[in-house]
């Protein structure tokens, strides 16, 4: 009888380990629970060949937004990059963010689902003081909330972000960058900066909704864009970038530890007998 239990039990223990391999190859190190989901896989681990690959994915990625904003001239390719960042492997399975490259116009960035969520000019401080010059400024009578919704929401339809999604379930606020501003004044003013901020706010006023769902910066009189973000990976429609060779990235067989159960014993409190 205790064989038979011994035996059904080593065999469960086999099939939870197997239904936890099905989202990871043999060769990524991890922790599991009794039950066979995973619980800890360390946040540096990673492999070049993994490195390797998911810059080749946040690259042609970037290249599909670029092409979707028309934001370059040429096809972004690598040795074009002016900084790179991927993640370690272990990090990007449990934050689904995968990593970013920038070019001497734009930071693309994939940090929500493993899809891309972030777009901000390069450089952005130096526009930021640019257009805040008195020669920038116009008068009050210019401003223009509507043009810079419209810009804002076509840009990110164009990304495939779900503006309809937003819309319905945030709070919208059009803003001038300025007035967001510590000590910002308002009254009787005669010119504006024409930098707007077009944000989608949580209607849940929770610590957890602090900041914006999604955002748009934008100077008005280029049409430029200078940021956009969604922070919310439900209202990316664009899909998830996807490894399709992992077990190649991650070769062999890493150690895979099981945590079981731990019969405790009871008796004195340490240091109490």
């Amino acid at each position: 009888m205790k064989n038979r239990f011994y035996l059904t039990f080593c065999f469960l223990c086999v099939l939870f380990q197997a239904r936890a391999m099905d989202g990871l190859p043999p060769g990524v190190p991890r922790v599991l629970s009794t039950n066979g989901t995973v619980e800890f896989i360390d946040s540096t681990f990673t492999t070049h060949a993994y490195q390797e690959e998911a810059l080749r994915l946040v690259l042609q990625e970037a290249n599909k937004v670029a092409k979707e904003l028309k934001l370059e001239a040429l096809s972004i390719a690598e040795e074009n990059l002016t900084h790179v960042f991927i993640s370690p492997f272990g990090f990007a399975y449990q934050f689904k963010a995968i990593g970013n490259v920038t070019t001497t116009n734009y930071f693309y960035g994939v940090g929500r689902g493993c899809k891309f969520s972030d777009l901000t000019i390069a450089n952005y401080d130096d526009y930021y003081v640019k257009y805040r010059d008195k020669k920038f400024a116009e008068p009050v009578r210019a401003m223009n909330t509507n043009t810079a919704y419209q810009l804002a929401t076509q840009w990110l339809a164009a990304v495939h972000m779900d503006v309809k999604g937003l819309n319905r379930d945030c709070e919208l606020h059009i803003d001038l960058t300025t007035d967001m501003l510590p000590g910002a004044e308002k009254k009787a003013r005669k010119e504006i900066t024409p930098l707007y901020f077009v944000s989608w706010q949580s209607k849940e006023k929770t610590d957890d909704s602090v900041g914006s769902v999604a955002y748009v910066e934008l100077y008005l009189p280029t049409k430029q864009l200078l940021q956009l973000s969604v922070t919310d990976a439900k209202y990316i429609l664009r899909p998830p970038l996807v490894f399709t060779n992992l077990a190649a990235l991650f070769p062999g067989h890493a150690t895979i530890v099981t945590n079981y159960p731990v019969k405790t014993v009871e008796g004195p409190a340490p240091g109490l007998d």
